[in-house]
């Protein structure tokens, strides 16, 4: 598992892991089962406070996305499809609400802004 953090970001640092994770969780890409590093090497290898690693790991097991085994870790949690699809519907409306508002402030029609995501897809 890949994980990376941009200071410079306005999302803060804990939203960042979070959302790398879910995203791989969401994709397949983190198999159910799979362990996650521990949230000090975590920390170490980031360079941020493990208060940071242990609230995304929190969020992620609030979320339904983690489940934390005493005395072995955090593993990636078996997630049902119709889960998995109301998570993935829950963060493309956000993205979807957005675009739509910014292609209706600047004056674009649906049929353009419908050829432009055709276009890029």
């Amino acid at each position: 598992m890949k994980l990376s953090v941009n200071p410079n970001d306005k999302t803060p640092i804990y939203r960042q892991l979070y959302e790398q994770i879910a995203s791989q969780v969401l994709a397949g890409a983190l198999a159910p089962g799979t362990p996650l590093p521990p949230i000090r090497t975590v920390s170490k290898e980031l360079g941020v406070s493990m208060i940071t690693v242990r609230g995304a790991w929190e969020m992620l097991e609030r979320d339904g996305f983690l489940v934390t085994r005493a005395g072995s870790g955090c593993f990636v949690a078996p997630i049902n499809e119709r889960h998995r699809q109301n998570k993935v519907d829950e963060r493309l409306s956000s993205a979807v609400d957005a675009l739509v508002s910014d292609a209706k402030a600047l004056g674009v029609t649906e049929e353009t802004l419908l050829e432009l995501i055709r276009s890029r897809y």
